[in-house]
């Protein structure tokens, strides 16, 4: 594959390119080593005129990738995330966030589904947009055949049981990943071939079906390396196995010893020390950061060889040739207990232990050799391979057979590969599915573009009336949840929808109901909409069919009952990430009918779509009706801000706003930071 194309032979490879370049649509996307994941990113990246933002779970992933860890780019805590957990993100990382079009997150397979929920919340709260990670478009990136998710035996693990409801924490088990259908592309052509032979056996073991020649094979690998082979890194199961050989190779080294003590202030277990109390090094001595640089020289997992050492300073050279003095760190130590009644983890900090952020590395755990990939590797088997997807992970961070030394014959038994993966991996390249998502991503993504959220909405319902007509009723409610999360006024639409399939009005369970209530909404046949709709709530609670229901009630006049059913869906509605279609509501409806305040509620409907110009327009005619105006500075002075204020006709004022759009989009920003501060007296009733 060259530097600036898409392979055309390669199919999977052309569905992603077209999710990426055409669509908004987020997806997973997977393959084994070789098959040009990397690659791939790296060209579409060239190729279309998107922004992108890189993030991968460790420093190292992320140095690889070229981006950022996840936990700093959002700012997230490092314990568990419960919900409703918001990271703490600056105004220059949220500015960066806005701008993007597709957020990558690579070695997702790493992803704790905790740690996914509080991305999605922080997007959607940082971007006030109620729709998935915020409305923006995520291309997840990894192999779920690797190792999985790390997560402490105890409090940790016991709360992530409750809050999910099983034992594999992966990234696809969040309830943000639960609630949106994600399409999964794995790419199974090979082009690093080195050793095809041994990607052949790396594919068995991956995939669970290691045959008795596999096993012969690796097994004539067993072997020590010699001076001969030069370096040679040594993957062990455990910790203890690799501390072993570094100190073997420690004491090879003929030059003089210094020995650097930790301190601990408070208590801080023997087990959490992230390095030796006692680091031994010598000049020559191969070593391995343990923390992230905050300036980015290195990160957890750099390797680099000792060069200088004095009773108080270290330097360490870099594998670019970049040579550094290294800075103690403090690591801290906290105390958990969880309250299974309350849900919430209580944390307590029991101490902080400080030393040079560096181990020896000669030999490191398979584990921490994910994302790493070797010339020479020696797998150390003394202790066998346990954990499901650690022996595929051990074997594929070399690029040969050649490259592999074994300390021992292996067994069958260390081909263990998780069922749930297995099961999960049988939804790869689902056709139909794909086929689904290019088609109604496409039919958005012109729109989207354009921030029109109406023509997004007419094309989404035009969707749910194919897709229902075909009698795809998994797909309409697919398409239906999307129209509905996009959607923001709904008026252009009535009458768009000429019939409602007798598909739906036969059908007994509730999603059809749901389907019909929807298309005879639009079809102007209001009463129907609204008795099914009450069928659907009578046995299926949800906020979509509130939101139906009220707008049926709202167009046959029955005004009272519509106020009554929008109290019950504010009783579901979370300002922090506000579903635009409702504020919309609301606030028209308590305006125009019922004598209620909805001013501010239009205001916060326009701080979470400042590019949807029918809401700053609504705020507008609003406004009038109260005789209001928005409050300028004196200082300051905006033309824009002065038509807002005036008599001129909606028409003339829209018109101006998507002039300022395309060539004065800081007349815009002014005239969105002074209704952001505007004050309502919300006692006044509506004219």
């Amino acid at each position: 594959m060259q530097n600036t194309q898409i392979d055309p032979h390669n199919h999977e490879q052309q569905l992603a390119y077209e999710l990426v370049a055409n669509t908004n649509s987020s997806f997973f996307l997977t393959g084994r080593a070789g098959t040009g994941k990397t690659t791939f990113l790296h060209n579409v990246q060239k190729l279309v005129g998107k922004q992108f933002i890189t993030l991968a779970p460790t420093g190292v992933a992320a140095i690889l990738a070229g981006g950022d860890t996840i936990h700093s780019f959002f700012g997230l805590p490092m314990e568990v995330c419960t919900p409703g957990t918001c990271g703490k993100m600056n105004e220059a990382k949220i500015l960066t966030l806005l701008h993007a079009d597709t957020i990558i997150i690579d070695e997702v397979s790493m992803v704790r589904c905790d740690i996914m929920d509080a991305i999605d919340y922080t997007m959607r709260k940082a971007l006030r947009n109620n729709m998935p990670f915020g409305g923006k478009q995520i291309i997840f990136v990894g192999d779920m055949f690797q190792l999985p998710p790390v997560v402490k035996q105890g409090p940790e693990k016991d709360m992530l049981k409750d809050l999910y409801q099983t034992d594999d924490f992966f990234f696809y088990k969040s309830d943000a990943i639960k609630r949106m259908r994600l399409v999964k592309i794995e790419f199974r052509k090979v082009y690093r071939q080195d050793d095809e032979h041994f990607l052949h056996i790396l594919e068995n073991v991956r995939l669970n079906k290691v045959t008795p020649e596999n096993i012969m094979h690796l097994n004539g690998r067993v072997q020590i390396p010699t001076a001969e082979d030069g370096a040679v890194i040594t993957l062990a199961s455990i910790n203890k196995t690799a501390d072993k050989i570094n100190l073997q190779r420690l004491e090879e080294i003929e030059s003089e010893e210094f020995v650097y003590e930790g301190t601990i202030d408070g208590k801080f277990e023997e087990k959490k020390f992230p390095v030796d109390m006692k680091l031994r090094l010598k000049v020559g001595a191969q070593v391995m950061f343990t923390r992230n640089d905050q300036q980015k020289r290195w990160a957890n997992g750099t390797l680099g060889k000792v060069s200088k050492l004095t009773k108080d300073e270290i330097s360490v050279t870099l594998n670019n040739s970049e040579t550094y003095v290294v800075p103690c760190c403090s690591w801290e130590s906290y105390c958990y207990d969880y309250n299974k009644e309350e849900r919430k983890m209580k944390k307590e900090l029991m101490g902080t232990f400080t030393q040079y952020p560096l181990k020896l590395a000669w030999a490191i755990t398979v584990h921490k050799s994910q994302g790493m990939t070797f010339d020479k590797l020696s797998l150390d088997l003394s202790r066998g391979m346990f954990a499901a997807g650690q022996f595929y992970v051990a074997l594929s961070r070399v690029r040969t057979l050649d490259g592999l030394f074994l300390s021992k014959n292996v067994i069958p038994q260390y081909a263990h590969t998780s069922r749930e993966v297995l099961t999960y991996a049988s939804e790869y390249n689902n056709e139909q599915q794909i086929g689904n998502e290019i088609e109604s991503g496409k039919a958005v993504y012109g729109a989207l573009q354009h921030n029109d959220y109406d023509e997004a909405a007419r094309q989404y319902l035009l969707l749910v009336t194919k897709k229902a007509e075909n009698c795809d009723i998994k797909e309409a409610m697919q398409q239906a949840k999307r129209f509905l999360d996009i959607l923001v006024c709904d008026e252009h639409l009535y009458g768009s929808i000429k019939s409602v399939p007798e598909c739906l009005t036969k059908a007994s369970h509730w999603a059809p109901k749901f389907l019909a209530s929807l298309l005879y909404l639009y079809a102007e046949k209001y009463e129907e909409a609204l008795a099914y709709a009450n069928e659907v709530l009578a046995t299926h609670q949800c906020a979509e069919a509130m939101y139906i229901k009220s707008r049926a009630l709202a167009k046959l006049e029955r005004y009272t009952e519509a106020d009554e059913t929008n109290c019950q869906l504010a009783n579901v509605f979370e300002m922090a990430t506000p579903d635009a279609k409702v504020l919309f509501m609301i606030a028209m409806l308590n305006e125009m009918h019922i004598g209620d305040p909805g001013l501010d509620l239009m205001r916060k409907l326009v701080e979470a779509r400042p590019k949807y110009d029918l809401g700053i327009l609504a705020l507008r005619t609003l406004m009038q009706c109260h005789n209001l105006k928005l409050d300028k500075q004196s200082d300051n002075n905006c033309e824009l801000v002065d038509l807002f204020n005036s008599d001129a006709t909606e028409e003339e004022f829209l018109a101006q706003l998507k002039v300022c759009r395309e060539k004065a989009p800081k007349a815009i920003a002014y005239l969105i930071r002074r209704i952001k501060k505007q004050e309502f007296n919300e006692e006044q009733p509506a004219a």
